[in-house]
């Protein structure tokens, strides 16, 4: 799920509290063998609430799973949470750990073959988790109205998952941004009208899974990253095409070039800009500037709190961090010995990261940093 997930919880959340209370309220003039420990009630009712929105999360993202196989779409990584199922290389299914921030889930799939990216199949994919929770709230009504004698902590169970799952199908499914991000709704009448959005979006999908499979960015096609016209920053699809074209020349070791990339990008469309595109953006530019020497930039960019705190809260399951972390150390801090250890800690758990593309780029730079450095000393 998008951005806008821990909104959309929050509204279903209150809704279902809600509605169970409602329910609560009618039965409470049902004999007394119904009646339940006020206290005990309470703790019922959050349970089931908490149980029915997890259930609501895993059910839209497998609407997005069904609904993009039924599109032509091939399997790539389903999350909930930080738990992450994925497709290898070698097409075997594995389990990972990774966490992105904002999200409670997400589906990851491969655009169909044989088709232009521009040309993909969209709708259906992204309509598919609205539909799934509104499919699903339809039944735990049915169900509610026509299955009498049910135990109130099952009556309420089944409130919560109707009241969360048309929450979530009504604030995926009507067109609209929330907090800036579009949804689902919003994303299928967009990307029905602007092409250039569905070449990012398809390139967006196929970036993701050459980087699980393990291909570097430097190693991917030039062609692969053109939209066709200039990158519109305003719209988080191109604007995510911008942010990986520049970290390509990061990749190839044209460290000077990628400075300068990321500090013309975020002085000129910082505004336009989603928090999370400035916060990776800010992140890379920490680093090139600490290794290009460009002191005023890194002391900015260190002293950015919000900055430092999302590069430290993600290094654990992210190589990208780690490796800016590395850079502090080594280049700011003039601390050897802890940038060596996370060198050692990034190369030791190098097949723990999702991104496996992604964690051999940054071993390279991590390493060329410290043996340039070595060199210096001597």
């Amino acid at each position: 799920m998008k951005k806008s997930f821990t909104i959309v919880l929050s509204l279903a959340v209150g809704a279902a509290i809600g509605l169970a209370i409602v329910a609560l309220g009618k039965s409470s003039g049902s004999s007394s063998s119904n009646v339940v420990n006020p206290i005990v009630d309470v703790i019922v009712l959050f349970v089931a609430v908490a149980l029915a929105a997890y259930l609501q999360i895993i059910l839209h993202e497998a609407g997005h799973l069904v609904c993009g196989l039924l599109s032509g779409y091939s399997f790539v990584s389903f999350r909930i949470g930080s738990i992450t199922l994925l497709k290898d290389k070698d097409g075997k299914l594995r389990f990972k750990r990774f966490n992105l921030a904002g999200t409670g889930g997400q589906c990851l799939m491969s655009p169909p073959e044989n088709v232009p990216l521009d040309k993909i199949p969209t709708a259906l994919y992204n309509a598919g988790g609205a539909l799934v929770n509104l499919l699903c709230a339809i039944v735990s009504l049915l169900l509610l109205k026509y299955c009498g004698g049910m135990p109130m902590a099952l009556r309420y169970f089944f409130a919560a998952t109707m009241a969360i799952g048309f929450v979530f199908a009504l604030l995926n499914g009507i067109p609209m941004k929330l907090g800036g991000v579009a949804n689902d709704g919003y994303n299928i009448l967009y990307l029905k009208r602007d092409k250039q959005a569905v070449k990012a979006f398809g390139v967006q999908l196929v970036v993701n899974e050459k980087l699980q499979n393990g291909m570097r960015l430097s190693m991917m096609p030039d062609e692969l990253f053109d939209l066709g016209g200039d990158v519109n920053f305003s719209d988080p699809l191109q604007a995510n095409v911008g942010l990986v074209r520049i970290s390509r020349e990061l990749d190839k070791g044209n460290i000077e070039l990628a400075h300068e990339q990321f500090k013309e990008l975020l002085n000129s469309h910082r505004k336009e800009l989603l928090p999370l595109y400035r916060l990776e953006a800010g992140c890379e530019l920490m680093f090139t500037s600490l290794v290009t020497d460009d002191k005023d930039v890194a002391q900015k960019t260190i002293n950015d709190n919000l900055l430092m705190k999302y590069i430290t809260k993600y290094a654990p399951v992210m190589s990208s961090k780690q490796r800016v972390l590395m850079a502090k150390a080594l280049l700011f801090d003039g601390n050897r010995a802890e940038a060596e250890r996370l060198y050692n800690e990034v190369v030791a758990r190098r097949d723990s990261y999702l991104m496996q593309g992604e964690v051999e780029g940054d071993i390279e730079l991590m390493k060329r940093l410290l043996d340039t450095q070595n060199e210096d000393k001597n």
